[in-house]
């Protein structure tokens, strides 16, 4: 490993780190920020900064939004407060402030009625609170049960960004409230059935099939918070991808099919003369050379080099990175999408479940997917011939 500071290929101006090939960056990722340039395959270190811990995506905790809204069938809903403490807890059911006085109302009449109270008085009204605390507490519970969610979500999202999920309450329901999961959201009120859209905090990258909503009743008399929580499983996964580093790219010639580079260095792009040949009706005027045309007496054009494709293989390990495994990633979408933006040729190989692959990328979109789905283990060969930087361990 290399201290940056006192690395000597350090740049001091601050820029974005250059990619060229072959190089290998190990251990630890560099930063966006970090001032960079790799010679080949050294390796690169750079100490965390504050302007890429985002990389790494916000823990899952909660993250309550009051714009998030969902739109009831008759009204606009209208985002419920959090509440601290064992009511707000996910899953379960549990008595309200309310429900907590009416219990103990009840369990003290019985255990010890008035002595001085008339007893017929006192019994009716012992009876009526007990009623009204077994429908607050039996109503609900039912009531739950009777309210089905579905929700469906984009195929694509960003690790720290929000993401639409749209949200479908099916049953006869007043006065319940919905919240998603994963990580736990603000609660949104509405009568069933309802439909509406869902602000969710895409808080990590990975590939995710399965969202959980949660249903929490409390009518009609407010006695009783009977939860229920819903898996619901999505038509297709949901690919959420790192956040992109800023990355530089410096172009190699690669054994790439098509998708040739375009650029201004002579070397790649076919800018070098090879010959001159009598100008033929169609060929473009810019390839007419005029000192020779004049020293010839007639017009002769500049025959090019072909050009030389060019292009870059990224190889992602997350194995044994800790801390900078998301970072890790999110440098390696800025490679991608350094390459891909400079119209270079892309091979990314990674380790998926199914274990490692390799193949070319053609667009940013599939970058991201490919990087959504990687996991920690053993990627797979970059191509012979090409130019290669390894990201991770």
């Amino acid at each position: 490993m290399t201290d940056p500071e006192t690395d000597p290929v350090a740049d001091p101006a601050p820029a974005p780190p250059v990619v060229r090939g072959p190089l290998r960056v190990g251990g630890r990722v560099p930063e966006a920020s970090g001032a960079r340039s790799w010679a080949s395959r050294e390796t690169a270190r750079l100490p965390a900064s504050s302007e890429n811990r985002s990389a790494e995506g916000p823990p899952a905790t909660d993250h309550p939004d009051p714009s998030d809204q969902l739109a009831s069938v008759d009204r606009p809903a209208r985002s419920v407060p959090q509440r601290g403490g064992g009511f707000d807890r996910v899953g379960g059911s549990r008595l309200t402030g309310p429900g907590a006085v009416v219990l103990a109302a009840v369990v003290l009449g019985a255990t010890s009625p008035p002595p001085a109270a008339d007893s017929q008085l006192f019994t009716v009204v012992w009876a009526s609170l007990a009623a009204v605390l077994a429908i607050g507490i039996v109503v609900p519970l039912v009531l739950v049960r009777r309210v089905r969610i579905d929700a469906t979500s984009p195929r694509d999202a960003v690790a720290g960004e929000e993401v639409g999920i749209s949200v479908t309450v099916v049953g006869r329901s007043a006065g319940l409230e919905v919240r998603v999961l994963d990580p736990t959201g603000p609660w949104h009120r509405a009568s069933a059935p309802a439909r509406g859209d869902v602000r969710h905090l895409a808080d990590r990258r990975g590939l995710f099939q399965v969202i959980r909503i949660e249903v929490r009743v409390t009518a009609p008399l407010g006695m009783l918070a009977a939860h229920r929580v819903h898996s619901i499983t999505l038509p297709h996964a949901v690919e959420v991808a790192p956040r992109s580093l800023a990355v530089t790219w410096l172009p190699a010639p690669a054994p790439a099919d098509g998708g040739t580079y375009a650029t201004s260095l002579p070397t790649l792009t076919g800018d070098l003369v090879r010959s001159v040949r009598p100008y033929v009706s169609g060929d473009p005027p810019h390839l007419v050379h005029w000192p020779s045309s004049a020293r010839l007496g007639e017009l002769v054009v500049r025959e090019l080099e072909p050009p030389v494709p060019a292009g870059q293989a990224v190889v992602l390990d997350l194995r044994d990175l800790g801390p900078d495994t998301e970072r890790a990633a999110s440098y390696a979408l800025g490679a991608c999408r350094a390459v891909l933006a400079s119209g270079g040729q892309l091979v990314l190989a990674t380790c998926e479940a199914r274990g490692p692959v390799v193949g070319p990328v053609r667009t940013q979109l599939d970058a991201g997917r490919r990087l959504a789905r990687a996991v920690p283990g053993q990627p797979a060969v970059a191509p012979e011939g090409w130019p290669v930087v390894e990201i991770g361990a």
